[in-house]
């Protein structure tokens, strides 16, 4: 009785920390889109400021156009960015041990060996269905950190064209 005791106690403590890593790559996610918001603010006021500087294009200055295409490029990155950090952190349902009443029916009729054993295998399906939701997610914050980036890289050749416009 003691390994089937081991057994659950062991599948449940494996499940916890698989939903403690979902909750952590949740809030990963949320100071990511907090992050990124402030950044397309900061970004859309150098926008505005420089509008003036910028427009209107003349014929001869290619680092106008240069400047508008980085800035609808970096838009359109960080606005990617953002969409797939909202997309991680959207709701799904939560594996979790069913106790229901099947598992009451378990308790009343079986001995403890055989409840220690379901619940163990019903921890373990809990958790592989939660490694297949944390590996979604985890695909998705990779694939937003990688356009954060690439937007921070377009973000920082519009400012040097700016400051090249402005030279």
């Amino acid at each position: 009785m003691e390994r089937y005791k081991f057994l659950y106690e062991i599948s449940r403590k494996a499940l916890d920390e698989e939903l403690d890593r979902y909750k952590k790559l949740d809030e990963k996610a949320g100071r990511f889109l907090n992050i990124l918001s402030i950044t397309i603010v900061g970004y859309t006021a150098l926008i505005n400021a420089a509008y003036s500087k910028v427009l209107p294009f003349k014929a001869t200055s290619i680092s106008s156009y240069i400047f508008l295409l980085l800035s609808i490029v970096t838009f359109i990155g960080l606005f990617s960015a953002g969409a797939r950090l909202f997309n991680s952190i959207k709701l799904k349902e939560s594996p979790r041990v069913e106790i229901d009443h099947d598992v009451n029916l378990l308790v009343e009729q079986e001995d403890l060996i055989t409840i220690y054993n379901g619940l163990a295998l019903s921890c373990q399906e809990a958790l592989s269905l939660a490694r297949t939701h944390l590996k979604e997610k985890t695909n998705t914050l990779e694939s937003a950190y990688k356009e954060i980036h690439f937007s921070a890289c377009a973000l920082c050749a519009t400012l040097a064209v700016y400051f090249w416009i402005l030279a």
